[in-house]
């Protein structure tokens, strides 16, 4: 069975499971049935098959922490199993539900485009000013932290816990102004879907 089959099993499952009406939930059962029958597959493989592992690229350390971040907030308590490739190949591969997928697969591209937009306004410029390579690479890292920290907060996708108070008479002046620079970011404006974008085909 290819993955295309087993995806749609899957996406058949969940609309059986959460359809919107009883008549379609019913009439998803119906067609589960005849993949399963179609397949040679028990109901008990139904207990595993609701988890694919699925594949999400990125391209700078800002991506991965917006990743491990937007995971931290919709799926609050689940645990975190991933895997990452790096060099040639950037990905990060996870196994997850289908409609879970759907989610983080939107909100990680939304938030990615939004977030390096931001960066590339507000960031870049001043990290240009610098002369050489190294001194870009330095300031970069200095700026990606603060800069991450307020995007997340800006844009509402971080749970209650991870907020921190800082102590402002602590910072260095430049800290104190990398705050004031990178005060002005937008934050993104991302909504969940309302139903659950499951129909049958």
């Amino acid at each position: 069975m290819n993955l295309s089959t087993k995806e749609k099993i899957a996406k058949i499952y969940e609309l059986v499971k959460r359809g919107t009406t009883e008549g379609e939930k019913a009439a998803a059962e119906i067609a589960l049935n005849k993949l399963l029958k179609k397949h040679d597959l028990s109901e008990e493989y139904l207990l595993t098959i609701h988890l694919t592992e699925y594949e999400f690229k990125y391209s700078t350390q800002l991506d991965l922490d917006l990743f491990v971040q937007l995971h931290s907030f919709f799926f609050k308590g689940k645990e975190f199993n991933a895997t990452k490739t790096g060099f040639t190949r950037k990905s990060i591969f996870i196994n997850m539900e289908y409609l879970d997928y759907v989610l983080l697969s939107t909100s990680y591209e939304y938030f990615r485009r939004h977030m390096n937009a931001q960066f590339k306004k507000v960031c870049v410029p001043i990290i240009n000013r610098c002369r050489s390579a190294k001194t870009k690479n330095a300031r970069r890292k200095e700026l990606q932290a603060e800069f991450f920290s307020r995007y997340v907060i800006k844009s509402k996708i971080f749970n209650d816990e991870q907020i921190t108070q800082v102590d402002s008479s602590k910072l260095s002046q430049k800290s104190k102004q990398d705050k004031e620079r990178i005060s002005g970011i937008e934050g993104g404006n991302y909504h969940t879907q309302i139903n659950t974008g499951l129909y049958l085909e």
